[in-house]
């Protein structure tokens, strides 16, 4: 995910000086980033590998998309783009997990993952439910990143665990980029980050790589809403707006400078609009009962030179103003994602490198005023969760449409 955004930097170095040591290929694992010394908050569900998007079902349970650990298959195709990242070695590590007491529990498994030569995971990115319905956005899939029979795109989760193809991404932006292609474009892995709108019947989709904004509806049909990508903006987290169409935070490209990033809204017909500008590498946005706003800011105090990041500065932050915030919590460790709760509380998701083991956690924020815990989310887990880790062997190979069928855990 985090990869997509450091445009034609060392992303081996930016590991290496954060303290994480540069995967080498075929599987092998990170040393993980270690975890705050004092949350602040109680941590709700551990063992997660590698935690993206995360949403609330309508069992009320709360599922996470996992990215998994990538896989051992090379990849058999190459983009002019990427070659200061390969090689890429995919696999069927993505899951979508749901949490039992604090624990990840496998819902469904053998979604597309990669690892690339520079130790980043792509997989899994998000998960929604749609008229009841499950979904899960992928990236890492392709040829281009070991997985030539699993495409990046949009999955229809089965009461079975089965998954199959409703939208194939990988294909779509092929035949339809954006205006302004990065200089690390790949339709392949474009960081899937996605809300579902009851009302327009339809999951709304972002394109971090290339910058977009896309319609999916559950028969596959595929509309981008708006092109995002002058200045390569990098949208990275979406959640719904009051009223209508979607608020997208975003990240921007290196080096992340303070206060470069913003929130936008945009509307169905595709207008954009700024709504709260200030911020900082944004990885997620929730809004209140109340339509406050919040953000998860991945790092803060960013350096111009590598590693550019800085550790155990992410924060989420209220909206006080158009340019101007109140922050709610700090010294979170690189949070990638951020949500409100069936309890009205704040949730946040980590760390964003460096849990391919099993090291990544939800986090129930302390916050006067933010809702009553339930009787699940008001103590940590137990013991110790055994992380579902998936499959790490070669894809297996889907047909477009129909259910695939998922390894055991």
């Amino acid at each position: 995910m985090l990869r997509r955004r450091l445009l034609s930097v060392p992303f081996a170095v930016v590991l290496a000086l954060l303290g994480l040591a540069p995967l080498g290929v075929q599987g092998q694992d990170a040393t993980p980033a270690p975890a705050p010394a004092a949350p602040p908050g109680t941590v709700v569900a551990s063992g997660l590998t590698n935690p993206r998007g995360f949403t609330w079902g309508p069992d009320g349970a709360l599922y996470v998309a996992m990215a998994g650990s990538g896989g051992t298959t090379p990849a058999t195709e190459t983009l002019e783009s990427m070659a200061f990242l390969s090689p890429f070695f995919g696999g069927t590590s993505g899951a979508i997990v749901r949490i039992d007491n604090g624990c990840p529990v496998a819902v469904a498994t053998g979604l597309p993952s990669t690892i690339d030569a520079m130790g980043e995971i792509l997989g899994a990115e998000d998960v929604a439910f749609l008229g009841g319905q499950m979904y899960a956005a992928a990236d890492g899939g392709g040829a281009t990143h070991g997985n030539p029979d699993l495409p990046s795109g949009i999955y229809k989760v089965g009461s079975d665990g089965s998954v199959s193809v409703v939208a194939d991404l990988s294909a779509w932006l092929r035949a339809n980029p954006v205006a302004t292609k990065p200089a690390d474009y790949d339709p392949d892995a474009d960081g899937y980050r996605m809300v579902a709108d009851e009302a327009a019947g339809a999951l709304w989709v972002l394109e971090p790589n290339s910058s977009g904004l896309l319609k999916v509806t559950p028969d596959g049909t595929v509309t981008r809403v708006a092109d995002l990508s002058k200045d390569h903006p990098v949208p990275s987290a979406i959640a719904l707006a009051p009223g209508g169409g979607v608020y997208i935070g975003n990240l921007t490209a290196v080096p992340f400078p303070d206060g470069a990033a913003k929130i936008i809204k945009v509307t169905a017909d595709g207008t954009v609009s700024d709504v709260w500008t200030g911020l900082t590498v944004v990885t997620g946005v929730a809004v209140g009962a109340d339509g406050t706003l919040y953000a998860s800011e991945m790092s803060t105090g960013n350096l111009s030179q590598p590693p550019f990041l800085t550790f155990g500065t992410g924060k989420v932050v209220k909206m006080t103003g158009p340019s101007t915030s109140e922050e709610v919590a700090s010294g979170l460790m690189l949070p990638v994602s951020l949500g409100i709760g069936p309890d009205g509380g704040l949730y946040v998701g980590s760390p964003a490198i460096g849990a391919n083991g099993g090291e990544g956690v939800i986090i129930r924020l302390d916050v006067p005023g933010m809702g009553t815990p339930s009787a699940e989310s008001a103590t940590a887990p137990a013991a110790a969760c055994t992380p579902v880790a998936g499959t790490t062997g070669p894809a297996q190979a889907p047909v477009s449409g129909s259910p695939v069928a998922s390894p055991s855990a």
